[in-house]
């Protein structure tokens, strides 16, 4: 790579609009253009820095709904790893994986809500957990039924309820 690198060091990608609003929502977001900034303790960091590629000339610009500035760790121990000015492109597959990492963090943190108001006796019922829930991060673009059916799943999932079998005795 010869000449000056870009001094591009984000990148736009496209993912369910309500993980989206929680990325915004969850993470800082620069000041003059939106995009979010994230820590170097989170595994999204880790799943961004791994699919951060060098973008080839067939490859087209994707507009998306989350603009992400891109990891940097030239500033730590000289590192000479990826640096953002080249590394700056996320495929559509990086970005599918982007989701599903977004998606856990936010079912993680869901559930772990719903599963320790179970836990102490049902103080609150679920609905209005889920809905202090969206109105913690902005969420317009779900509801709250799709989050308590999805509450629910993962709850079957997990704890599935198992059924009495009665066994007749017979005497002789």
């Amino acid at each position: 790579m010869t000449g000056r690198p870009n001094t591009i060091t984000t990148a736009q990608i496209y993912i369910e609009p309500y993980l989206a609003e929680y990325a915004k929502a969850k993470f800082s977001t620069h000041c003059s253009d939106g995009g979010i900034i994230i820590p170097c303790s989170s595994d999204l960091y880790h799943c961004i820095w791994e699919h951060m590629s060098i973008k080839k000339k067939n490859q087209i610009d994707v507009k998306g709904n989350l603009l992400i500035h891109l990891p940097s760790r030239r500033a730590c121990d000289s590192y000479t790893g990826k640096n953002p000015a080249y590394y700056n492109y996320l495929s559509v597959a990086a970005a599918s994986d982007i989701e599903k990492c977004l998606r856990l963090m936010f079912n993680f943190e869901l559930h772990r809500l719903l599963l320790e108001n179970e836990e102490f006796g049902h103080k609150y019922k679920n609905i209005d957990l889920i809905v202090e829930f969206l109105h913690s991060y902005s969420l317009s673009s779900i509801s709250e039924d799709a989050l308590l059916k999805n509450y629910y799943r993962y709850r079957n999932r997990i704890k599935s309820k198992k059924t009495r079998h009665y066994i007749k005795k017979v005497s002789v």
